[in-house]
């Protein structure tokens, strides 16, 4: 077999594991988002609902720091060791990891209740009965924590023997018990009961991994050595990670907080970033799950031709799509929200306020997209230590602007001083990556003007599809407002693609060759 052949058939494989990755992140964040609708339709956006949405975000966002680092340092190091046939050593690391890191998220789950307390002294509730709720929620979803540090680790495991479904499937379990919470006993035990069913379905995020951990051979002992050659590597690697995705969750600590004092945001907050940022960053952590390694593996080879080649692909195939979802969004949110959010105890004053959040956070998509991809490169370079720097750069401008922008138009400031920081983190990690590469990506910057063209054309499209079905439909009715939703969009991605072909974008060529080349193989 020829080394064209092998490129193909790796690519192929590659492209396979993306797409799987892909579907079931995509709708496990769809799952996600129906079991928010779910609780917010039943409950309605009152206070409480508001200090269970800022309950559950604290200790993600505490732990999201300790638990990128480890996702960062799991994988080289174990599948290293698989990779050169050194099992022991892999499970060694493996049980080592999993031991300190249950003592050290044991520490943070102290800390985590000690501090409940003053919390909420931060926010709108800090007199009360919501003052009491606040720190009984707190204490409640803290211990979770120990549950999200083995999930990155299993999940890291898991990936390291090639097996990408069940880490994507993940959120599933959790959303499903939230549901089924609100539907059969919601009535009984209220908000209150929300929080314990939330801290057992994430929980759960672990618990199911377990299983597929160990039909790929992994069996847990007790191994506790902090001056282990692995974990003196992984603590290397990970301190510069821990303070860079520190600078990270401090931003969203802070986002969370502040929207905290605006009545009823937090949880449409919340539930707008599970539309928007976390959908972007489901379909674009299905990219690097596969990717890194690959980035990985030239990098170690001092391949850099492959490198590039493979960072300027995954670069302009991930901005394509960004920019038409960007537009969509920006376009289409109103009649999406009117068709997923418009029900129960939503008012409209609800939905008023959730389409100014998802255009505020829509603006960023292609920053906050793009940057975790070039954080992958530069960790798949061994280099952690500007994504470091570049997130304090980000929480820096995220700070500054959103205390300027809630001067003049409120909450709504917030997310937009993040979708800024976002973009001018990609910036910077965009330049510093050419410094220390060299060039990559021919073509990518003419690419993207195409790109922006293109999703400026479809906006307009869009936006008189729109007003001709607002002025043709007058029902609110549920086929109506699938209708107003569907039928844009279709037209969208028709109008999309067919700029994109016609500007002869580069990917886009890619896409369309591939397509008609399955098409001849099978008329063949």
């Amino acid at each position: 077999m020829n080394n064209n052949s092998v490129g193909k058939t790796v690519s192929k494989g590659i492209a396979g594991s993306v797409s799987l990755v892909m579907i079931i992140m995509i709708l496990s964040r769809l799952l996600a988002l129906v079991s928010t609708q779910v609780y917010m339709s039943y409950f309605g956006l009152d206070s409480f609902l508001n200090i269970y949405s800022f309950a559950i975000s604290v200790p993600n966002i505490v732990f999201n720091c300790f638990g990128t680092a480890l996702a960062t340092v799991v994988i080289p190091i174990y599948a290293g060791h698989l990779a050169k046939g050194e099992n022991d050593k892999a499970a060694r690391f493996a049980n080592n990891i999993i031991t300190v890191s249950v003592a050290i998220t044991a520490v943070l789950v102290a800390i985590g209740i000690a501090i409940s307390p003053f919390l909420p002294k931060l926010t709108a509730f800090k007199t009360g009965e919501e003052y009491s709720f606040a720190v009984k929620a707190l204490m409640i979803m803290m211990p979770v924590m120990l549950f999200y540090g083995l999930n990155y680790i299993f999940q890291g495991i898991l990936q390291s023997h090639g097996k990408y479904g069940f880490p994507a499937f993940v959120s599933v379990p959790s959303s499903l018990v939230v549901i089924a919470y609100v539907f059969l006993l919601g009535d009984r035990y209220g908000i209150s009961g929300l929080l314990v069913a939330t801290f057992i379905g994430l929980s759960l995020q672990a618990l199911i991994l377990i299983p597929p951990a160990v039909a790929s051979g992994f069996r847990y002992k007790f191994t506790f050595s902090l001056k282990d050659e692995d974990m003196i590597t992984a603590g290397k690697m990970a301190l510069p990670v821990l303070v860079g995705v520190s600078a990270y969750q401090l931003n969203m600590f802070y986002n969370t907080t502040m929207i905290a004092n605006f009545e009823g945001m937090v949880t449409l907050l919340t539930y707008v970033q599970n539309i928007v940022v976390y959908m972007v960053l489901a379909f674009v952590y299905s990219v690097t799950a596969v990717v890194y390694p690959k980035l990985s593996e030239s990098a170690s080879k001092n391949d850099d031709e492959g490198y590039k080649n493979t960072l300027s692909s995954v670069l302009g195939s991930v901005m394509m799509l960004l920019i038409p979802i960007t537009f969509g969004f920006i376009t289409m949110r109103r009649p999406l929200l009117e068709l997923i959010a418009n029900w129960g105890k939503i008012t409209q004053g609800d939905i008023d306020k959730a389409a100014m959040l998802m255009l505020m956070y829509s603006i960023g998509i292609v920053g906050i997209g793009s940057k975790e991809i070039l954080d992958m490169a530069f960790y798949a370079i061994k280099d952690t230590k500007i994504p470091a720097i570049n997130g304090f750069v980000i929480m820096g401008v995220n700070i500054a602007l959103s205390l300027v922008l809630i001067n003049f138009i409120g909450a709504y400031g917030i997310p937009l001083a993040y979708s800024v920081s976002s973009l001018t983190g990609l910036c910077v990690l965009l330049l510093l990556l050419k410094k220390k590469k060299g060039e990559y990506g021919r073509g990518l910057g003419t690419d993207f003007v195409k790109c922006l063209v293109s999703g400026i054309i479809m906006a307009l499209a869009l936006t008189g599809i729109n007003y001709e079905l607002d002025a043709a439909i007058a029902s609110s009715s549920i086929v109506s407002r699938l209708v107003k939703l569907l039928v844009p969009t279709a037209a969208g991605v028709i109008v999309y693609a067919f700029c994109v072909l016609l500007l002869r974008v580069g990917a886009a060529k890619e896409f369309w060759n591939t397509i008609k080349g399955k098409f001849t193989k099978n008329n063949v």
